[in-house]
């Protein structure tokens, strides 16, 4: 499958929120979370916390058929989880997503790092 690393520093002093944003996508934002992230075909995605010596980052990757048209959705939907989504990138990492460029260099994965949400769409359709 087809897939996206993103990786975006996190704010100084936010790495407290950026775990309440994770466990707001797994807890009372589920159910929307689970629409957006269908309706864009993503099939999987990990959001990991990162602790390096130059601070916090946040590596998100996506699974989809066609992750370009993902992102893109991501970016550019006015529907209220997708709003919501983007605004609390943009607080967190300071990264506005509209700005986003994909950069094809890989880099090896780092050694210190603690999965703090994982999803994966079952084959059962809701």
């Amino acid at each position: 499958m087809p897939g996206i690393v993103l990786t975006f520093p996190i704010v100084a002093g936010k790495v407290e929120t950026w775990r309440r944003f994770c466990q707001e996508m797994s807890g009372s934002r589920l159910q929307m979370y689970e629409a957006s992230r269908r309706r864009l075909g993503i099939t999987r995605e990990q959001l990991v916390l990162v602790e390096t010596a130059f601070g916090s980052a946040a590596v998100t990757t996506l699974e989809a058929p066609d992750v370009a048209q993902a992102l893109g959705q991501i970016i550019t939907s006015d529907l209220p989880f997708d709003c919501w989504y983007r605004e609390r990138v943009q607080e967190l990492h300071g990264v506005n997503l509209a700005g986003y460029e994909h950069f094809p260099q890989q880099a090896p994965p780092p050694q210190n790092q603690e999965l703090l949400f994982e999803w994966t769409s079952d084959s059962v359709s809701h």
